[in-house]
């Protein structure tokens, strides 16, 4: 979670988060002095150094001295391209009236905050420095970027059946569907339980699915034990061996951390090539990402260059 929090802060980071100097030494550099301009709108000293700072984070850089000078470089020009992006996205949203409601922003913290266990979502915003009002304008711009880029990018990126099927065609190979079965499933949690389940099977006194329905722990136990199909690698390792088994036949006794296990095999499909109309939505997600990306690259470009932007370079070579 940390990687992805760093990351996050890194993409979506905003100017209008106030910003306050690394401690890095750089001479009588004034943290107020102007270092970029785009379209008027002005970035200081600090507040460069300030996304300077979280791209240092990103990349697990403690202080000056990691760094070699190419790399330096590397990691401030990086900065500039991310501040000048979100500045220009930010700007171009409120010339196109795109705003996000308050109802969207609660949602999406809620979102990012699943999986944090009580307070440790806070406590991990504080050890990285970050205040909660900060990590709602870091939310709330990378929405508002999304909003943009959907509006104005990707709402505008369409993929025909044609160029879709030519696709596939030229690519049929990497569209199939692997090996599935279809199980039966017990799970208990001794092996006195299981062994004595084993001994009913093997004497035919009843069948796999009524045994599954009286004493299997499962969720699918009242569904007779049913798994439905799944293929190899969709459940835990320790079941791989049940695609060795022939249809009808029953697996020896499995243990895992979860109890033993019993499984019976009711049918095998073989792997195979996926039709045209199965592989569609996958060829049409695969094609829409690779024109929207293409779209988004030419979208920022045209966007930079009917921009003004000043970069004072004097400024931004004293930095470190």
């Amino acid at each position: 979670m940390l990687i992805k929090l760093i990351i996050g802060i890194a993409l979506a980071l905003s100017l209008s988060i106030s910003s306050c100097s690394d401690g890095s030494s750089s001479g009588e550099l004034d943290g107020n002095s102007i270092i970029i301009v785009i379209n008027n709108e002005k970035v200081s000293v600090d507040q460069f150094k300030a996304e300077l700072k979280v791209h240092k984070k990103k990349f697990r850089v403690q202080g000056p001295k990691e760094l070699k000078i190419g790399e330096l470089l590397w990691l401030k020009n990086s900065t500039l391209q991310q501040i000048v992006k979100n500045t220009l996205f930010r700007q171009e949203a409120k010339k196109n009236n795109i705003n996000i409601s308050r109802d969207e922003l609660d949602e999406a913290l809620a979102r990012v905050a699943i999986g944090y266990a009580d307070d440790s979502f806070n406590k991990q915003l504080e050890y990285e420095g970050i205040s909660n009002t900060q990590w709602e304008d870091i939310i709330q711009n990378n929405l508002l970027t999304n909003k943009l880029i959907n509006n104005f990018v990707n709402s505008k990126v369409s993929v025909g059946d044609d160029e879709m099927l030519r696709y596939f065609e030229s690519h049929e190979a990497n569209f199939y569907k692997p090996e599935q079965v279809r199980a039966l499933h017990i799970m208990v949690e001794t092996e006195q339980e299981i062994r004595q389940i084993q001994k009913e099977l093997q004497s035919k006194q009843k069948k796999f699915s009524d045994l599954a329905k009286e004493y299997s722990l499962g969720p699918e136990g009242i569904r007779g034990g049913d798994l439905g199909y799944f293929e190899a690698g969709q459940m835990p390792e320790e079941f791989d061996n049940v695609f060795k088994l022939k249809t009808n036949g029953v697996s020896d006794i499995i243990r895992t951390p979860y109890g033993f296990h019993l499984f019976k095999v009711v049918d095998k499909v073989a792997d195979r090539n996926m039709s045209f109309e199965e592989s569609k939505k996958q060829v049409k997600q695969f094609l829409l990402e690779e024109l929207q990306a293409k779209a988004f690259q030419k979208w920022i470009v045209q966007l930079k260059e009917k921009s003004v932007i000043e970069i004072k370079y004097d400024l931004l070579e004293k930095i470190n």
